[in-house]
Order: C-alpha cells, then sequence, then structure tokens
C-alpha cells in the first residue's frame, strides 16, 4: 500500500500520542514540550481519540476542574476517523463530510503516519473550482 499523491500532498506528519489514561496536565506538558495543538488519545496502542487545546481549554479549564486529576479519556474528542495512506482527495473529503470531523488520522499496516485537517484539504480544493469539488466544500463545511 503506497501512499497517494492527495494523502502525501496534506499529510501533516508531526503527530504525537498520549496514553487516555494520563492526566492532562502531563498531556499539556507534552503538547508545550512538543509545541503541537493536538494530541492522538491511544489505548493499547489503538487511537480513540483526539485531545485539542480547545478540549482542554473548554472542558478542562472553563469547568475550573484539576488538570492532574481529569484524564485525558475524559475530555478527548471522539469519534477518530482515519483513512488508509492509499486514500484520493475524494475518499478523504467524503470521510470528513460524512463524519463530521475536522481532522482524521492516515494510517498504514495499522500505524498512525499522520493527521490530515479539514482547512488543508478546503485549501487544497479550492484551488479547483468545477462544481463538484463546490459541491465538496459544501459538505465538508457542514452547508448541504
Amino acid at each position: 500500500m503506497e501512499i497517494s499523491r492527495g494523502v502525501a500532498s496534506l499529510l501533516q506528519e508531526d503527530v504525537t500520542f498520549v496514553e487516555s489514561g494520563a492526566s492532562v496536565a502531563e498531556a499539556v506538558g507534552i503538547m508545550v514540550q512538543k509545541s503541537v495543538r493536538n494530541k492522538i488519545g491511544m489505548k493499547k496502542g489503538v487511537p480513540v481519540g483526539l485531545i485539542r487545546d480547545w478540549d482542554i481549554v473548554r472542558r478542562v479549564v472553563a469547568s475550573k476542574l484539576d488538570p492532574e486529576t481529569v484524564k485525558v479519556d475524559e475530555i478527548m474528542s471522539r469519534p477518530v476517523s482515519s483513512v488508509n495512506s492509499d486514500a484520493e482527495i475524494p475518499e478523504i473529503a467524503a470521510v470528513m463530510a460524512e463524519t463530521g470531523v475536522r481532522r482524521i488520522l492516515v494510517v498504514k499496516d495499522g500505524k498512525v503516519l499522520g493527521t490530515i485537517t479539514a482547512g488543508s484539504l478546503l485549501n487544497l480544493l479550492s484551488h479547483f473550482p468545477d462544481r463538484n469539488t463546490r459541491e465538496i466544500l459544501r459538505s465538508i463545511a457542514g452547508l448541504t
């Protein structure tokens, strides 16, 4: 299974992982150390969710919870969606539109290679203003 040109052009390889049972404080420490805004929550080596800086602000800070005691599993965004590394752009767009997620994982042989964001996909597709592309863009943006 190769990486398709579509995936390669959109792939963000700066993924970091955290066990779902880790505290939010531990996750934040890793996020700060690695200068990332998102982490993939793992459970026994399987991706189970995403923890974003927004999840921390909204679900921990705004709720005045203790990040030392709150677990990543309690605040991560679910579901986590994925595509295979040989996926083409229409398939990637369809998964985002169908699931309503704005970030999907790219996997090859069970290993997470990186992520693709809706923003990077929309940026790429905006350069191709044909009717099908406009419909894909509207689906991703939630306008259909």
